[in-house]
């Protein structure tokens, strides 16, 4: 059994959802089709092209594409994935790449990234957020796919990756060489001050559980017993990881049911076993909650464990399977093996206990298989959860996203024509709170040397323009002001939480 196929058969379930006990499982939503398919006119098919094309045919990539254009019509979450695919989308879910540690997306025709993790490669080489890259090793991939710039960005640990990138309003163009590392990702984020444990999970990926784990043991040396768990923009990921997180708020009883349409993979149900809740948590949410985030607020909201604050979620329920498909060669060998004509390697695993090797696994589908529900039964696919509260999201203040602000770290003083990740949050921070500064770019140039030396001023501080320890320091609390001012949910939790 190859390596390769080990991680398909893993069971992690992704929500996207795993189901521990029978398949890899995912969530997306679906649309059922009256209309049957003719698998003789679908060969029939075949056969004209074998016939009419002059040139060369592979035959593997016409079935390849023949999978992804059927499984593409059915929903937006059913597709199919090459061995490729598979691997990045098992590594996604897992939470541990080899790279430079940056999300990206495209903007026109630029993959811009539009997040950097912590303590990562590009963190340590002064890559931000908004940087456009425009070369990867000397090779333009200016109007290329997100999926083609990250496979030319990412590689082995301990190899190096030159980028050309392009900042700024002024367009400048640096040249930045990063050293790839093994990154493990922590999608948890969080903050205990003044007997309030704020709790912000970007997505349910291998990693949550042991990193909420780790913030609640913090929380409890503290004996600090009210959360605010912050699901805003948090678009899923592992069904363990989310019952797990629930688990912890949630007291004893069923958290969620998954359903599934073939009687040939059982109906679940994941229950939680706390005796006694531990804590008075309020939970964010808002349109772009959804799937395993889902889960845990509306185990929560049905359980009555917390409060829902927000806007109605994004409504996603539907649940998916990862599964392996045999290569035609493959087929046909087990055929004449086992007498039966069989295409789903996962079958083949568990109803004839034979583990294909790499080369028989063509690649993936993920498709729609069931849904899932809420405590109280809800199905909330296309619905979503209305808050118990309603507040809308917060607006963009001076043309900054309050929710994208991030404490300076008072590890150095950034001075004039200084560069670094500090230096872009603070101008944020004094774009926000409406400083002439130009868009926010990491560079510490003239006109932010200004801004700085007048939020001195404002301050009572000594004026001049560079970012010392006891400035930073002012521009944390503004920040933190700024956030109770115009996060309208997040005050609101506060408010709750404080008895008020």
């Amino acid at each position: 059994m190859g390596v390769k196929n080990r991680k398909l058969i893993l069971l992690f379930t992704i929500v996207l959802c795993v189901v521990f006990s029978q398949q890899i499982l995912v969530y997306g939503a679906s649309r059922s089709s009256t209309d049957e398919f003719d698998a003789e006119y679908f060969t029939s098919v075949i056969d004209m092209i074998n016939n009419k094309y002059r040139g060369e045919i592979d035959g593997k990539k016409l079935i390849e594409g023949a999978l992804k254009g059927m499984l593409d019509t059915l929903d937006p979450y059913t597709t199919y994935y090459n061995t490729e695919e598979t691997n990045d989308f098992y590594n996604d879910m897992k939470g541990t790449f080899e790279g430079i540690g940056v999300t990206l997306e495209k903007r026109d025709e630029y993959v811009v990234v539009i997040k950097v993790f912590s303590s990562s490669p590009a963190e340590k080489a002064g890559i931000i957020p908004g940087d456009r890259i425009i070369s990867v090793n000397g090779k333009s991939i200016v109007g290329v796919s997100v999926e083609e710039a990250t496979s030319l960005i990412k590689g082995k640990a301990g190899t190096t990756v030159n980028l050309e990138i392009l900042r700024g309003e002024r367009n400048e163009v640096l040249k930045i060489k990063v050293y790839r590392e093994k990154i493990e990702i922590s999608p948890v984020e969080y903050e205990i001050k003044n007997g309030i444990c704020y709790l912000k999970i970007d997505s349910f990926n291998a990693n949550t559980d042991k990193y909420v784990t780790q913030a609640l043991k913090e929380t409890d040396k503290q004996n600090v017993t009210k959360v605010i768990l912050d699901l805003r923009n948090n678009p899923g990921g592992e069904v363990a990881q989310a019952v797990a997180v629930a688990s912890k708020f949630v007291p004893k009883g069923l958290i969620t049911k998954l359903d599934f349409k073939s009687e040939d993979i059982m109906d679940l149900e994941y229950v939680s076993d706390l005796e006694k809740q531990k804590y008075k948590v309020v939970v964010l949410v808002n349109g772009e909650s959804a799937s395993a985030s889902e889960i845990v607020a509306g185990a929560i909201q049905d359980s009555g464990a917390g409060v829902l604050i927000g806007t109605k979620t994004f409504g996603k329920a539907k649940v998916q399977s990862l599964i392996p498909v045999l290569t035609p060669e493959a087929s046909k060998k087990y055929e004449r093996l086992l007498g039966v004509r069989i295409v789903d390697g996962y079958n083949l695993m568990v109803k004839y206990g034979i583990f294909p090797q790499d080369d028989e696994i063509l690649g993936t589908m993920k498709i729609t298989t069931g849904v899932y529900s809420t405590p109280k039964g809800r199905i909330i696919d296309g619905v979503g959860l209305t808050p118990d509260i309603i507040i809308d999201d917060p607006a963009p203040v001076n043309g900054i996203d309050i929710n994208s602000l991030q404490k300076l770290s008072v590890t150095w003083k950034p001075d004039l024509n200084n560069s670094g990740i500090d230096i872009y949050y603070a101008e944020k921070i004094l774009k926000a709170l409406g400083y002439d500064v130009d868009t926010p770019d990491a560079f510490l140039d003239e006109k932010t040397y200004q801004a700085i030396s007048k939020f001195r001023t404002d301050k009572k501080l000594y004026p001049g323009g560079v970012l010392d320890f006891t400035t930073q320091k002012a521009l944390n609390a503004e920040m933190e002001n700024l956030i109770l001012k115009y996060d309208k949910q997040y005050a609101k939790a506060i408010e709750i939480l404080n008895g008020k």
